[in-house]
């Protein structure tokens, strides 16, 4: 696992530049107040974080030379979290909850290019379609999924969810919606040309993520309250088992390392990153962090 984690710190307004085979700390850079997530390129040459709490911003980190490109002002789409690269690696589709907007920004130019509203209440995470054609983004105190057209940058409807839908993803071929609702700890599966339920499960406090394997045929879910990890089957929907971490670990942010089969796992209330082998389900490594670490990114050794 040669490479470099990159991660945010919520309390520290800073981001960990992380020397994975040493597991230390090798440079630590500002963002804008209080960030929460971050992405990083395909190409491992870049990461942006999302300024969530005050910091109405983007901050762009030219990784290769470890320092803070740009910071982008969001002034007009304050409250930004959800975040993804775009497939030219060169713009990011950002959720501005405040603004009620999803909004897609040039990391390079500083250029907002569009922002189209959602029309509903809190904003919060987004997922893109393997073939960039739609965006979904989560809005908490509406109960709704937004189905977004990226083709001609337009809302097209909203899905009815359970209560305090976050946590959101997509399977690269569109057909598969996974979301978590924080007000009775459920995860739903949805079809998402349909809209129909393919599958529920329940037992969670604040199911905070959910993540694919490469092969996306397991799903991995933190719940942040119960301080564990639940695996599923997302062919058949059943339950594979669970990783329970330590005591009040705090999972938050969960990032794929770009080849082989493992999550990072941020600990919020243990200042650290827990790798793990979604195949046995086992922690197998772990590394330090800034105070209260959520969103997080890899790069490999061999990024160029």
């Amino acid at each position: 696992m040669n490479g470099m984690l990159v991660v945010v710190n919520k309390s520290d307004n800073s981001v960990s530049l992380i020397n994975a085979a040493e597991h230390k700390i090798i440079n630590t850079l500002p963002t804008g107040k209080g960030p929460h997530e971050l992405i990083v390129s395909d190409d491992g040459k870049w990461a942006v974080s999302t300024d969530f709490v005050g910091g109405d911003s983007l901050t762009v980190f030219d990784l290769s030379t470890q320092k803070v490109s740009r910071t982008i002002n969001l002034e007009k789409y304050p409250g930004p979290h959800g975040i993804k690269f775009l497939k030219d690696q060169k713009r990011v589709a950002f959720t501005s909850g405040k603004s009620q907007n999803l909004v897609i920004a040039n990391i390079h130019s500083g250029e907002i290019e569009v922002a189209i509203n959602t029309q509903q209440q809190t904003t919060h995470m987004v997922a893109i379609s393997g073939k960039e054609d739609f965006a979904f983004t989560t809005n908490i105190r509406s109960n709704s999924i937004s189905k977004i057209s990226l083709a001609n940058n337009s809302l097209l409807k909203q899905i009815k969810t359970e209560a305090m839908p976050e946590a959101i993803n997509i399977t690269n071929d569109g057909k598969q919606i996974w979301y978590g609702a924080n007000e009775k700890g459920l995860v739903t599966v949805i079809d998402a040309e349909t809209e129909a339920q393919l599958a529920q499960f329940d037992g969670f406090s604040f199911p905070y993520r959910v993540l694919f394997s490469h092969s996306e045929k397991i799903a991995m879910v933190p719940d942040f309250q119960l301080h564990e990890v639940r695996f599923f089957d997302t062919k058949t929907f059943k339950e594979l088992g669970k990783l329970i971490l330590e005591e009040e670990a705090g999972p938050q942010g969960i990032t794929l390392h770009p080849t082989l089969d493992i999550a990072f796992l941020s600990l919020n209330l243990k200042n650290k990153i827990v790798a793990i082998d979604i195949a046995s389900r086992k922690v197998i490594a772990e590394y330090p962090t800034g105070n209260n670490p959520d969103g997080v990114g890899f790069v490999s050794a061999n990024s160029k």
